[in-house]
């Protein structure tokens, strides 16, 4: 094997130096600083991206809770709205029922008073027919007239001992 060979080992030394040396050289100018180049890039990007994220979090945190307060708000103003409402329609309420009592209590009034006079119309008509039943009984059983004064007195002196 000629690699082993004592003689060749200064013209292998020297291949291996040149290309060592020249692999070196190219990946120290070239290579390594494209490839820090995109390392930096890379991290870079990542640390603004983190901040972006933390100053977007930020702002969602900010505007979660302006939601709340708005929620919040909307509630309480709800909650407003209903009991407003509520106290509107039962005083509404109360006014009808004050009304329909007053209506109630005029329609039993006139009826109360339709009753009495129906009431008393109704005692005229049967003390009426009372007098003239008793005239025409007393003129059919005895043959005497009576006036009518003195059957009318008759009849309420009858109807006070009833009573």
């Amino acid at each position: 094997m000629p690699q082993l060979n004592p003689e060749f080992f200064v013209s292998q030394l020297f291949w291996l130096v040149v290309t060592f040396s020249f692999l070196f050289v190219f990946l120290w100018r070239v290579s390594l600083p494209r490839i820090g180049n995109v390392l930096e890039k890379r991290e870079r990007k990542i640390t603004e991206d983190l901040t972006a994220a933390k100053e977007l979090q930020a702002e969602a945190s900010q505007i979660q809770e302006e939601i709340e307060k708005q929620l919040k708000q909307a509630r309480t103003d709800a909650s407003e709205m209903i009991k407003s409402s509520s106290i509107a329609l039962q005083d509404k309420a109360q006014t009808e029922l004050k009304k329909l009592d007053k209506e109630l209590e005029t329609k039993i009034d006139e009826s109360a008073k339709a009753i009495d006079k129906s009431k008393s119309e109704s005692v005229s008509q049967i003390q009426d027919q009372i007098h003239q039943i008793t005239k025409l009984t007393l003129s059919k059983v005895a043959s005497f007239n009576v006036s009518d004064d003195e059957i009318k007195k008759a009849i309420s002196n009858s109807e006070r001992s009833i009573n």
